[in-house]
């Protein structure tokens, strides 16, 4: 069969398994510092400045006081993408473990791992003190661009090697991380790519068609 030899099924989250595109973006939302994390995110892309300083940024803009449950409420509001628990559940049937890898925050990269029952995952962290206000630097665990980089560390652990996996994600930022895997599979309802190494699909099901 052609899934044979396949251990492991990597994730983005954003835009990928969830519906929302960032879990940063709904935060700068909430508080109104959109126009910071878009600025942000230009000098990050012209690689003008590094991931640990735009995540530096990003904290930055927020008002002085916030807290954890608030960070959490907002976070809660997330829609899991329709075909995302029939997918990790096929994967299951296969023999494949699911994983997520993600550049989102690890508050909600959590939370959706418990619900998915998902046991493998890596985000980036936002730290808090004992009353549960946020601490700035948050904890850069996954850069965007090189995704893979994670990815791979987190195989390491598991004892699972990249070409016995496959990797699905849905922006330009996981090409890197798509093509460390056996197979790579981009979302196409934000972007496509001119890259052989790179399948398009319409949903996280399509998968299927070539595993």
């Amino acid at each position: 069969m052609k899934h044979d030899g396949l251990k492991l099924a990597g994730f983005d989250m954003d835009g990928t398994i969830l519906e929302e595109n960032s879990s940063w973006v709904a935060l700068h939302k909430h508080f109104g510092t959109s126009h910071i994390g878009e600025a942000s995110l230009r000098l990050y892309t012209e690689g003008r400045i590094d991931y640990e300083e735009f995540m530096r940024r990003d904290i930055a803009a927020w008002p002085e006081v916030v807290t954890k449950s608030e960070v959490e409420s907002v976070l809660s509001r997330y829609r899991v993408r329709k075909e995302a628990p029939e997918t990790i559940t096929e994967l299951r049937k296969l023999h494949i473990e699911p994983a997520l890898v993600t550049s989102g925050i690890d508050i909600l990269a959590g939370k959706v791992a418990e619900d998915l029952g998902i046991r493998h995952w890596v985000a980036n962290g936002l730290r808090f003190d004992r009353e549960g206000r946020l601490l700035p630097h948050g904890v850069p665990r996954v850069d965007p661009t090189r995704k893979d980089l994670a990815y791979l560390k987190m195989l390491s652990v598991i004892g699972v090697g990249p070409k016995d996996t496959i990797a699905i994600g849905d922006t330009i930022y996981d090409l890197a991380f798509l093509k460390s895997a056996r197979l790579g599979f981009l979302l196409a309802h934000t972007t496509r790519v001119d890259d052989p190494k790179i399948i398009h699909i319409d949903k996280l099901t399509d998968i299927f068609k070539h595993i």
